[in-house]
């Protein structure tokens, strides 16, 4: 049997033979796309070449794709590990062609591979072809359907038909599209197919009916109002799903059953403790036996997701990407926690595994696997923090569910809710605004009476325990219920908590008839690394963004041009064009594909005429400063706190730099001056810049050099070094010529901006002499406020510090004496009310603390037999305080509560609160009504003590 490291080859041997180059694998995380959130198909790092706006230095090419799809559209989240071929990570299979071969090669190849090559029987094989779309003014695609009898031996009856939804391909509502091809096989036996041909079960969603490889024709653009704009040139672009097509060729039924998922599976089987799951094919576990086998199959899928999005560069967190991956990486914890028994950290532990089976392709995992690890595990460790508790939070409250919603019954079950003392303890901490238990055992009857988890609860449980909402209703699914999802999101928009729809990164796509073009010929070659003028450019394009709310965007792309579009996290340059008699400030300089696209203020008046192209020199001799001494920072981080450190992003400015790094902990002030020092040694020691054109990546990398995160490389790459013991570096940036044209580096600060990931930010040159000029300052101005100083400042600072505190605190207990004093003449003026002694008070000047201290001095002065009620009004806030208390006495023979009667009291002033039986507080908003509602609690408490 093959191994799928064997047919992978064999796919790119194929169609290297055929005259395609092999190309890597794009990120998983879209580079200059906010259209998505991560890669989903091949087709995403050519996007720029179908619209026209790139162009590549091949006309055909062929790769395997790493692949993510968990939102969207595109979402197989909710299926995997129930099935057997649903996957969020997988290769697809691609062979391009741009602009060259069409319909006719790409028919005849496809059936090359699979029926010479592979020896797949033709008579399980169906073409599917588009049957036309009147909405779309399209006729079926006779081109393909004919392409199919001709070029390949299919049975004429297996070329099918089918409509838009099946075989039209679109990447989005807007941008490249055309009619495909889909070749689907008939996996079922003989008997089977005797009985049911296979053309009515292709596209029936019968799994042993599906497809393999779909060949899409990209040949117009879809523009925003539903047209179809035919492209310039006709493109191929194939898929072909790697995981389905290798269990076919190994024979197997499952693709958890071939060696890219095997070797996953059997070390998750051997971490479990379970003692009668041997592995994969072994889960023991009688009745439970499906369980752990999904359970086996969510952690193999999911583990690989996480892997290769974090070697990518993508963190857990709580928006955008990041979310995604948290979630997918929670998932697969709680299957392997709460079914196959593994109560510690295990993901990471699989992360070698996948490295093993992957990593010849793939050498990201190779390279970062120390840190996918780390990160892993750190999240691991985080969620099963709170992943124990939140379980048997949901476990307590799903059977009173369950119960509920039983038509026969319901009633019997909702007053066994109410007799559930420690199930309402759980149910009032997702109705924090609702005190009465009995309020709160309805509301939640009231949705479980539909079958569903509320709102409320699955919003605790993401809220407080880290649960993303899809695991709750995966737990809700398994347990036959569903989640109120509407409740649920009303009180994350009430949280107001952070976007993570996939409409965020939805843009129209369809921007390549916007350009207008001025002249022919090559664009946009950069001169900037020899000059920072150039006479003589000429206008390739211009384009203009009508927007509603901004004023227009005026875009121009020239023939040259020395201005730096911004990348690798250089920021672009400013400048202006000269162009006839027009001048013509650069705002901005950006790519758009190939292209450096100058954002200028206007269009020129001759937009035919020469340019003369100046860049803002003082400001790009700002930003090359910062860029290089960010090599520089880089080289000192891993030297001294090691060889883990990774960046992760970056920022180059005029008058700042930020830099982002993979590390755990935080680095301290000693540690930093350390890094400072060495950087700043590096400066002294006025290092020569050697750059290095057109060097093999693969040389590059076998030197040492570093390889940035977010940056997307050719075959041959630009080399900085300053020092190759020191600082080698990818990198298409402007640098200064040596290292002591920087003058001086300094930090701004060091902090954390997600797991795992630190930041710091500095400044250099001129700048940080700048911010030394300002520390310096600023000390003087202290010094200055001694009249004499005989020790060290911070010392002599330290004293004051401390002399001041001891004050504040002597203040504060004098202001307390006072009050407690006023508290006696309260006491001197109580009332009797319904037999026990009520005093009340109004207090000046103090807040909830000191109020509620008061009250607590004011119940121990009163003893039995006693009801304190204080207040507190600010008219210049608009607040109002109360506190109540009542002796344990008085609890024993009234229904008087300290709980109870503050709340009834906090109405009045338009607030609300609570707390314990004998003593409570609650705040308004109705300061002024403060003196009325003390002389109301005269008549509130006699009628409850009468």
């Amino acid at each position: 049997m093959k191994s799928a490291s064997q047919i992978r080859k064999e796919f790119f041997s194929f169609f290297e033979e055929k005259g395609h180059r092999l190309v890597p694998s794009d990120s998983l995380v879209p580079e200059n796309d906010p259209t998505l959130l991560f890669t989903n198909a091949g087709m995403n790092q050519f996007k720029d070449v179908f619209l026209g706006e790139g162009e590549r230095p091949y006309l055909r090419a062929v790769d395997t794709q790493k692949c993510l799809r968990v939102s969207g559209k595109h979402n197989d989240l909710e299926e995997v590990g129930y099935d057997t071929y649903h996957h969020t990570f997988f290769e697809m299979f691609g062979n391009w062609s741009f602009g060259d071969y069409f319909k006719k090669e790409a028919v005849a190849w496809a059936w090359e591979l699979l029926v010479d090559r592979w020896g797949f029987d033709p008579d399980r094989l169906y073409a599917t072809v588009h049957e036309g779309d009147q909405e779309l003014g399209l006729e079926a695609d006779e081109e393909a359907a004919e392409c199919w009898r001709s070029d390949s031996g299919i049975d004429p009856d297996h070329i099918l038909f089918f409509g838009s939804k099946d075989n039209f391909w679109m990447m989005g509502d807007t941008g490249p599209c055309g009619p495909c091809s889909e070749i689907h096989i008939d996996l079922r036996p003989d008997e089977e197919r005797a009985e049911v041909p296979g053309k009515l079960l292709v596209n029936a969603d019968d799994p042993r009916v599906m497809e393999i490889w779909n060949l899409v024709f990209i040949q117009y653009n879809a523009m925003p109002d539903g047209s179809l704009q035919p492209l310039a040139s006709k493109h191929v672009d194939t898929g072909m799903g790697f995981e389905r097509v290798l269990a076919i060729l190994q024979k197997k039924t499952s693709n958890y059953d071939t060696d890219l998922f095997l070797p996953i599976l059997n070390r998750v089987a051997g971490l479990s403790p379970l003692e009668d799951l041997t592995d994969y094919q072994n889960p023991g576990g009688g009745e439970e036996a499906e369980k752990r086998l999904i359970a086996m199959r969510v952690i193999a899928d999911h583990v690989r997701a996480v892997a290769f999005a974090v070697a990518d560069g993508v963190m857990p967190g709580n928006a955008g990407r990041g979310y995604v991956i948290r979630r997918i990486l929670r998932r697969a914890v709680r299957y392997g926690y709460q079914t196959l028994g593994l109560k510690e950290p295990f993901l990471y532990r699989l992360i070698d595994t996948v490295r093993e089976i992957m990593g010849e392709t793939f050498p990201e995992l190779d390279r970062s696997l120390e840190y996918i690890e780390r990160v892993v595990r750190a999240e691991e460790e985080s969620f099963l923090e709170t992943l124990g508790t939140g379980l048997q939070y949901f476990s307590r409250l799903a059977p009173h569910i369950r119960q509920i919603s039983d038509s026969d019954a319901s009633d019997s079950a909702v007053r066994a809710l109410h007799k559930d003392r420690s199930a309402l303890d759980l149910l009032v901490k997702a109705y924090p605004f609702e005190r009465d238990r009995d309020v709160v055992a309805d509301l939640f009857a009231g949705v479980a009476g539909r079958g569903s988890i509320p709102g409320e609860i699955a919003f605790l449980l993401h809220d407080t325990y880290g649960f993303p909402v899809d695991l709750t209703q995966l737990m809700a699914r398994e347990e036959g219920l569903s989640v109120d999802m509407q409740r649920f999101s009303t009180l994350m928009d009430e949280q107001k908590t952070r976007a993570r729809a996939a409409a965020t990164f939805r843009i129209d796509q369809s921007s390549a008839a916007e350009w207008k073009v001025i002249s022919d010929g090559e664009d946009s070659r950069f001169t900037g690394y020899e000059s920072t003028a150039d006479t003589g450019a000429a206008i390739r394009s211009v384009r203009t963004f009508e927007r509603d709310t901004k004023p227009p965007s005026y875009e121009v792309v020239l023939d040259r041009t020395p201005f730096y579009a911004e990348s690798g996290g250089q920021l672009g340059d400013t400048g202006f064009l000269t162009v006839g008699d027009s001048r013509i400030e650069v705002l901005d300089t950006r790519k758009n594909g190939d292209q450096i696209v100058h954002f200028v203020d206007r269009l020129p008046d001759q937009l035919d005429a020469p340019v003369h192209a100046v860049v803002d020199v003082e400001r790009r001799e700002r930003i090359v400063k910062h860029h290089s001494v960010t090599h520089l920072l880089h080289a000192a981080l891993r030297e001294v706190l090691g060889s883990h450190v990774a960046q992760k992003g970056s920022l180059v400015a005029p008058d700042h730099l930020r830099f982002d790094f993979s590390h755990f902990e935080r680095v301290t002030p000693d540690v930093l001056k350390t890094i400072e020092d060495r950087v700043n040694g590096a400066i002294q020691r006025n290092i020569e810049r050697q750059e290095e054109r057109d060097v093999s990546i693969d040389e590059a990398l076998s030197r040492g050099a570093r390889a940035l995160f977010g940056e997307k490389y050719g075959d041959t790459v630009r080399v900085i070094t300053f020092d190759p013991e020191y600082s080698i570096e990818l990198c298409g940036g402007i640098h200064v010529d040596a290292t002591g044209e920087i003058g001086l580096f300094k930090f701004l600060s060091e902090g954390s901006v997600a797991s795992g990931i630190r930041r710091v930010e500095a400044v250099a040159g001129a700048d940080a002499i700048r911010y030394l000029h300002t520390e310096l300052d600023e000390l003087r101005r202290v010094r200055g406020l001694f009249k004499s100083l005989q020790r060290p400042t911070d010392e002599e600072v330290s004293d004051l510090l401390s002399a001041n505190r001891r004050l504040e605190k002597e203040l504060d207990q004098a202001r307390m004496r006072r009050l407690e004093g006023a508290l006696e003449g309260f006491v001197a003026s109580a009332e009797t009310v319904g037999g026990a002694r009520l005093v009340t008070g109004e207090v000046a000047g103090v807040g909830m603390n000191e109020l509620r201290a008061l009250g607590e001095k004011l119940r121990d002065r009163l003893g039995d037999n006693a009801v304190g009620i204080l207040g507190s009004a600010d008219s210049e806030t608009g607040k109002v305080y109360l506190v109540c208390t009542v002796s344990d006495d008085l609890l024993g023979r009234s229904e008087l509560q300290a709980g109870k009667l503050v709340g009834i009291l906090a109405e009045q002033l338009g607030g609300g609160g609570g707390g314990r039986a004998t003593l409570a507080t609650a705040g308004g908003r109705m300061p002024d009504k403060l003196a009325e509602v003390l002389s109301s609690s005269t008549k509130i408490i006699g009628e409850i003590l009468s």
